[in-house]
């Protein structure tokens, strides 16, 4: 037998060889298969961020790995951001694009989300791009991906610019606390404002004034220039009063006209004389506007915060009370108030502060009292009285508030919406009606004219439908020039009528200078009318009438009697609670309709 020659160090080396060489392949096959499965899950997250994409349509995507805090984003969001494009793997968290201000809320947003308890993360917040600037996006996103333990591993989600609607938003939250025309706080925030101070412990003698300011003279810069003149003089008011208060206070505009200032800090009343003062001249300087030069003045009433307790509604009102008192003194006057300016105050005067609000709330309303002619017993006219019906006291007698009205000037206002609304409502009634409206003394003062055109313009009414009642209290105010606006209404086809006939010291002579279309004797003379004496005061005015081709109407006609004796002196027309109580506007057709059954049968 041969014997075989064995080698151990060759047979070692064989069996080395052999075993490396299988940890070569071995380890040559574990690279293939980790770099397989690399790219199969970049294939996956591939596949999974292109199928969100499809799916969501938005702008920016992300991809958030939460165990490393790395972050992927989409190429068109990253250039939205200011990136590069190809710098798709980011290696900061998604804090580093988040503004500072926000990120609490959006990690506090995530973290919820995280813990189960809400099922999207969902977040408004600031992102910043790599210049610096900054918008706002909607952030929403969910965990796709969690370990065995439940810890959140993978989140992905988008990102929508919403900056446009937070702009909007903006804008409207703007415009509900500013006034448009100027930029000033309006009435609103002046009294969030308010509520602060009230609130705010005092520190030291450190106290707060608010001074409330009417402007003198805007509507007839207002009238001349039109109302975009109008509209240029009351922002440079606006800026004028912020020169004037500086930086300590605040500038609100409060009404048309109308501007209210909060001092704060002050250390008493001397300052705010100080300010008051300083408004006064700033806004009395001459003011150019088209190539015209105008000239404006200012009435203003300050309340100092009180050691005691004070609502803001008080403590406005203290202002009001002060600045209605300077404004009967004159043009460009100031008054603090006092308590000895309240007292002095009658139950009328704080009426006209009531009557402010009833104006801005719509309180007023009309009704409507009809003439009837004796003849044909049929209506005439419906004469328009306007009432008030208080939150608190009811209705208020037109006695009460009509005087107020005229002092503090709210008449014009008032007179113009009644009639704008009379003219309005006229146009339901049969075309042969009138509708009779009373003028005020002050009205004439304040373009009575434009007030009348434009109620029949708006109402569509023909003008020789539309009479205009005036008293004699105020052809004697300004004789000249109510007598020529007179002639002058009455040229456009509007009838005219002289109201409470007797009741001055010279009707007779206004009789001549005026040819009215009416005379309403005074419902006084007719309650006595059984009186020898004022029978005699009627028949006097009757046979006046004729002989000056004016109608009668007699007032307060309330009996039978009374019309017996009316007719027996020849009256043409009459009015008073025997024919009717005035009338809801929406029982006026009701009336009419009853008439018309009466008189035939």
């Amino acid at each position: 037998m041969s014997r075989r020659t064995h080698f151990p160090g060759r047979a070692f080396r064989d069996a080395d060889a052999g075993r490396s060489g299988s940890r070569i392949v071995l380890k040559g096959w574990l690279r293939s298969v980790r770099a397989l499965r690399a790219s199969e899950e970049r294939r996956r997250l591939g596949e999974e961020r292109l199928a969100l994409a499809l799916d969501s349509g938005v702008e920016g995507i992300w991809d958030s790995n939460l165990a490393n805090g790395t972050i992927w984003m989409s190429e068109r969001w990253l250039a939205r951001l200011g990136y590069a494009v190809d710098a798709i793997e980011a290696r900061q968290p998604m804090d580093h694009i988040v503004h500072a201000g926000d990120r609490e809320r959006l990690t506090l947003a995530m973290a919820e989300h995280v813990r189960g308890l809400t099922s999207t993360c969902e977040c408004e917040h600031r992102v910043v791009c790599r210049d610096g600037t900054s918008f706002w996006v909607l952030t929403r996103g969910r965990v796709v991906e969690r370990d065995r333990t439940g810890r959140a591993l993978r989140a992905v989600g988008t990102q929508i610019d919403i900056t446009h609607r937070h702009e909007a938003e903006a804008r409207a939250e703007y415009l509900a606390l500013h006034d448009d025309l100027t930029g000033l706080p309006n009435r609103r925030l002046l009294r969030h404002r308010l509520d602060r101070v009230v609130m705010r412990p005092r520190e030291g003698r450190s106290t707060v004034a608010v001074l409330t300011c009417d402007l003198d003279g805007f509507k007839t810069v207002n009238d001349t220039l039109g109302h975009s003149g109008g509209d240029r003089l009351l922002r440079i008011v606006a800026d004028r009063l912020l020169q004037a208060v500086g930086d300590g206070g605040t500038v609100a505009r409060i009404g048309g006209d109308e501007f209210a200032l909060v001092l704060e800090g002050l250390t008493g009343p001397d300052e705010a004389d100080a300010v008051a003062g300083h408004v006064i001249a700033v806004l009395g300087a001459p003011i150019e506007i088209d190539g015209m030069v105008v000239e404006i003045g200012v009435g203003i009433g300050a309340a100092m915060m009180p050691s005691e307790a004070i609502t803001v509604d008080d403590l406005l009102r203290r202002a009001d009370i002060a600045l209605y008192e300077a404004k009967t003194i004159g043009r460009d006057t100031y008054r603090l108030f006092e308590p000895a300016l309240a007292a002095r105050h009658s139950s009328r005067h704080l009426l006209a502060f009531d009557m402010k609000e009833a104006i801005r709330r719509g309180d007023f309303f009309l009704v409507y009292q009809p003439v009837i002619d004796l003849v044909t017993d049929r209506v005439t006219s419906f004469e328009a009285l306007m009432r008030w019906h208080h939150p608190e006291r009811g209705l208020i007698s037109p006695g009460e508030f009509i005087p107020v009205a005229e002092e503090t000037g709210l008449i014009v206002s008032l007179g113009a919406w009644a009639l704008a609304e009379a003219c309005r409502e006229a146009m339901t009634w049969p075309d042969e009606i009138r509708v009779a409206v009373n003028v005020s003394t002050v009205q004439f003062q304040h373009d009575l004219e434009r007030s009348v055109s434009s109620a029949l313009d708006g109402a569509s009414l023909s003008t020789d439908r539309l009479k205009l009642e005036v008293t004699e209290s105020a052809l004697m105010r300004d004789p000249e020039g109510v007598v020529a606006t007179l002639h002058r209404l009455r040229a456009l086809g509007v009838k005219i009528a002289l109201d409470d006939f007797g009741t001055g010291y010279s009707s007779l002579s206004y009789l001549r200078r005026f040819p009215f279309d009416k005379i309403k004797i005074d419902r006084a003379f007719i309650k006595d009318i059984a009186e020898p004496d004022a029978a005699a005061i009627v028949r006097a005015v009757v046979g006046l009438g004729e002989r000056l081709g004016m109608g009668i109407v007699a007032e307060g006609v309330e009996t039978t009697e009374q019309l017996e004796l009316v007719r027996s002196e020849g009256c043409d027309e009459v009015q008073g609670f025997l024919f009717s109580r005035p009338l809801p506007a929406n029982e006026v057709a009701a009336y009419l309709k009853s008439r018309r059954v009466s008189a035939a049968a």
